[in-house]
């Protein structure tokens, strides 16, 4: 073979280059960011027209004053690491107003008795961590207690009526298994 002969490979390689150089621009597809002029009917092309503007939107109403946010709990821990879980326990029974002694964890509740439960807000690696906001306390059916505690991480109730309670509640977002316990008559 000589020099002067393309060979076999190199022909349709270069028929294909030529033929996208000699595209003009009108056979090339739009690009998205492109403005392209309309046809009329007549096959005139015509400039594009400004599509309208939006009505301006009202102003935004003034922000109302928001109470101030509760303050953080006090810390009692050494860690203030972000809580990853929640730990819920009883932390004892009171009856007649004296402590039960051994009732720490007990799910057996006689009704006009005193439930004292214990919220621990916990670090990734399961260590007790101070939290950023109050428990949120949820639990069912209310009917069943009295006298729930607010902002506390030790709330107290009383057994009020035979029946089963459930309680969990919610720190930094963080929601606490659920906690039954069964109210028993005397």
């Amino acid at each position: 073979m000589t020099g002067a002969t393309p060979s076999r490979r190199a022909v349709p390689w270069l028929a294909a280059v030529l033929a996208a150089a000699a595209c003009s621009r009108a056979d090339r597809p739009v690009s998205p960011s492109e403005v392209v002029a309309s046809a009329s009917p007549s096959g005139a092309a015509t400039a594009p027209t400004a599509s309208p503007s939006p009505s301006p939107s009202p102003a935004a109403p003034a922000p109302l004053d928001e109470p101030a946010p509760a303050p953080s709990p006090d810390c009692i821990h050494a860690s203030d690491h972000d809580v990853a879980s929640v730990s819920l326990a009883v932390y004892f029974l009171e009856c007649g107003g004296d402590r039960i002694p051994g009732s720490k964890d007990t799910t057996q509740v006689p009704v006009g008795c005193r439930v004292h439960l214990n919220a621990t807000p916990r670090d990734g690696m399961g260590a007790p961590t101070c939290s950023r906001s109050w428990p949120v306390w949820q639990l069912g059916p209310p009917e069943l207690v009295s006298n729930l505690a607010g902002e506390t991480f030790t709330p107290a109730f009383t057994a009020q009526a035979s029946g089963r309670l459930w309680v969990r509640c919610i720190v930094d977002g963080v929601r606490s298994d659920y906690l039954f316990l069964d109210f028993v008559a005397r």
